[in-house]
């Protein structure tokens, strides 16, 4: 039979029926849009809600975790009883979340879904039925299986064990490519040109004398290793010869201030005779002594120059390990005794290969920019004894010579 048709006006009346139940179904759409669940303090939640709350979700933890999944309220429906343990749990645990407001009871769920995954992993791991080896009881096969007998004693086959696993390497793999081809083709080792190197042409035999081995002169070098010495050695040199410089200058000083000194301790001096000249000689002996020895900011502090200072304090510290200088730090007391400025002095020695050296003493010394500028200040060092190694710095003379 041939379906009926329907008339127009039926027509356009189903279609105002599904108009109506559209737009129903979009006005329920929005309207859960709109709705917004409230947490915290919005919610409304009382404490007492909320620990009756935490008692459940903490129930519900201890019945997971024990394998019982029992609802909040001591029943359980038809529908419920038919589900599995998995779901179960997950379907109380939802309930309880939907009274989750606080962060508190949003973390006792969280527990409760991590929870529920290792049951269900551990559920579904003991369904999976998979071979598992032991690698002690495989090595005490392979050890049973491949022993061989010689004599009285029971040793390991290594021929038996290679016969018994060689079964797993009789085939290859289908749709397998090898890096360098197939195993079966041949190899050829590839040919190296030798290298060909000229030889010089033999130059006509003269009428010159040979020159034996013995004949040599060992002693001729050439003229550009001729003793030469390296630029911290060369370095070291200058240090070295300034300071006896200065030593000199400082103690032609105190000889002509010598008689001044003298005048100055007699009228401290008891006593008379040869026990006062005795006491004034000795005296004398110190203060000279004392008036050879240099100041070491003003000998190896370069103004100019924070690197060069460096180097020069790094240099002179060989010359004291090789015993051809000394420093020490003069003391107030000292310094007033003689006359003389305080703080850290230099000296040189007179070096004697022949003499015992004491035990060598090492010390690390910070020294930045900053200290460096403010000794320099404070000693008021404008120029370094040392002399400054490249072209000196003319806008920092210009700028002592302003302060000055």
């Amino acid at each position: 039979m041939a379906p009926s048709r329907r008339s127009p006006e039926e027509e356009n009346i189903e279609n105002e029926a599904m108009d109506d139940h559209n737009e129903d179904h979009e006005g329920d759409r929005r309207k859960n849009m709109k709705k917004r669940v409230k947490i915290m303090t919005d919610s409304g939640q009382t404490d007492s809600d909320r620990r009756v709350l935490r008692n459940k979700q903490r129930k519900l933890q201890e019945d997971i975790a024990s394998g019982v999944a029992g609802q909040e309220d001591g029943s359980e429906d038809d529908e419920e009883e038919k589900q599995p343990a998995f779901q179960k749990m997950r379907t109380l645990n939802n309930k309880l979340w939907n009274q989750v407001r606080y962060t508190r009871e949003a973390v006792l769920d969280s527990e409760n879904v991590e929870l529920i995954a290792a049951t269900a992993a551990r559920q579904a791991e003991s369904l999976v039925q998979v071979p598992r080896y032991d690698a002690v009881r495989l090595a005490q096969a392979i050890v049973k299986k491949s022993s061989v007998k010689v004599g009285s004693n029971t040793q390991f086959g290594w021929k038996n064990f290679g016969f018994n696993v060689g079964i797993c390497f009789n085939a290859l793999p289908s749709h397998v490519n090898f890096l360098y081809g197939p195993l079966d083709a041949e190899y050829k080792v590839k040919e190296r040109k030798k290298v060909e190197r000229k030889q010089k042409q033999a130059e006509p035999e003269g009428e010159e004398e040979e020159q034996q081995p013995e004949d040599v002169d060992q002693t001729q070098k050439k003229e550009s290793d001729e003793n030469a010495l390296s630029a911290v050695e060369q370095h070291m040199k200058v240090i070295a010869k300034t300071l006896k410089k200065r030593a000199k200058e400082e103690d032609a000083k105190a000889g002509e201030m010598e008689d001044e000194y003298v005048a100055k301790i007699s009228e401290n001096i008891d006593g008379d005779g040869d026990e006062k000249e005795r006491i004034i000689r000795k005296k004398v002996k110190a203060y000279r002594n004392e008036a050879q020895k240099v100041n070491a900011v003003q000998n190896l502090f370069n103004p100019q120059s924070f690197t060069q200072t460096v180097e020069n304090v790094f240099h002179f510290s060989f010359l004291i390990k090789e015993n051809k200088a000394s420093i020490e730090v003069r003391d107030a007391e000292t310094a007033e005794e003689f006359g003389v400025e305080p703080g850290p002095v230099i000296r040189p020695l007179h070096f004697n290969p022949d003499a015992e050296q004491g035990p060598s003493r090492q010390a690390i010394v910070s020294l930045n920019m900053r200290d460096w500028r403010d000794m320099c200040n404070m000693y008021q060092v404008e120029a370094s004894d040392v002399p400054h190694r490249g072209k000196p710095a003319a806008s920092s003379g210009k700028k002592r010579r302003s302060e000055s």
